[in-house]
């Protein structure tokens, strides 16, 4: 800057005393800490790098954001903390770069970057600025905003699902009752007939529950909130799948919190909640192996985990499972985990999977222990 204060001060240097130099270069540093006051204040992380790429000044926020020690790492290379770069080329090439990266340290996030280089008055460059900004909240709004937008366009469909497959399923199964009648008064009750008919009565049982789990997915429901036990409804949800358990040799271990605060719920509709989950858990976990249900509490949510030490779930589709329809198992309807993601949701909370192939998987949901209204989108 040609008229700053220290641009002054140089032009002066030979008429100014010792005194006058003291008292200006308290004004500096008076200046140079207003200054970084400013840049520790903004929400963007801000380094200059020079042109061998070692860094020459940092903010607070640049820190943060990438996972800067100390004040040590003046004089550093960047690419130490930003590797995904080519600086080689960036630094030779002296152009302004705008790119999105994603890092992991020290915690995941999604990053815009923005470098530009900072000539003199003769345009030569003598360093670079490199901006951060933090899009980690943006992405996540965009990912709720399309699964969002998803779940809309599923729920026009659901409409005409329900029209063009509940009326006439609902038809075929009245006249299958009527001919099952016709065929016990002619005396059709031989092995083939009957195993026949058991067959065509499962397929169309299975048919109406995943239309009637599609609607259920998608619609909004009116939660009935009533003061209840966490543990107690978990527990209630694990009499109806213990035969399952019992005869898969399933070893169940239970951890209840003590003590734990009633919660605001929907009982019936958390119970499906937990009987999806508890059946996930049944299904993948192989004979002999072992489900721990865990709950617990902080100062905001109700905490209860679902481990098992079952298949696991590729890292791959370990992004899809909230998808419509996407199931690894052969006669899933992929409908469960929509469900269950939904109903959490309505209830204020939050589902969080984790999953190792071949070692298990670990379902937390957090419950917040004051009510949390979510509006959901309607048609």
């Amino acid at each position: 800057m040609k008229n700053s204060f220290l641009d002054k001060l140089l032009h002066r240097m030979d008429r100014v005393g010792s005194d006058d130099l003291q008292i200006y270069l308290q004004r500096l540093a008076k200046e140079k800490g207003f200054l970084e006051t400013i840049f520790n204040t903004l929400q963007e992380g801000i380094l200059v790098i020079d042109q061998k790429g070692k860094i020459l000044y940092f903010n607070s926020s640049a820190q943060n954001l990438i996972g800067i020690p100390n004040e040590k790492a003046l004089d550093e290379p960047i690419a130490k903390y930003l590797r995904d770069f080519d600086w080689k080329t960036i630094l030779a090439d002296g152009k302004v770069l705008t790119r999105d990266i994603e890092v992991s340290y020290p915690e995941e996030r999604f990053l815009s970057s923005y470098i530009v280089p900072l000539t003199d008055d003769h345009h030569m460059i003598h360093a670079y600025a490199l901006i951060l900004h933090d899009l980690t909240r943006y992405r996540e709004k965009t990912l709720e905003t399309i699964e969002s937008e998803k779940i809309n366009a599923l729920t026009v469909l659901a409409a005409g699902v329900a029209h063009e497959l509940g009326n006439p399923l609902n038809s075929l199964n009245i006249h299958f009752q009527l001919l099952e009648r016709e065929l016990r008064k002619k005396g059709g009750d031989s092995p083939d007939i009957q195993e026949h008919i058991r067959v065509v009565r499962g397929e169309i049982e299975r048919l109406d529950s995943i239309i009637h789990q599609f609607l259920q997915a998608l619609r909004p429901a009116t939660l009935e909130r009533q003061p209840a036990s966490i543990n107690e409804v978990i527990q209630e949800s694990l009499m109806v799948l213990k035969p399952e358990i019992d005869d898969r040799d399933i070893l169940l271990e239970t951890d209840y919190g003590i003590d734990l605060p009633p919660i605001q719920i929907d009982r019936n509709r958390m119970k499906q909640v937990f009987y999806n989950l508890i059946k996930n858990a049944i299904q993948a976990t192989r004979k002999g192996g072992i489900l721990k249900i865990a709950t617990g509490a902080n100062d905001t949510h109700l905490l209860i985990a679902f481990i098992d030490n079952g298949v696991g779930i590729p890292a791959e589709n370990i992004t899809r499972l909230s998808e419509p329809f996407f199931t690894t198992k052969p006669l899933g309807s992929g409908l469960g985990l929509l469900i269950v993601r939904r109903i959490i949701r309505e209830h204020g909370g939050e589902l969080q999977i984790d999953s190792q192939e071949g070692i298990g998987t670990t379902v937390r949901l957090l419950l917040p222990l004051t009510e949390k209204r979510v509006r959901m989108l309607t048609r």
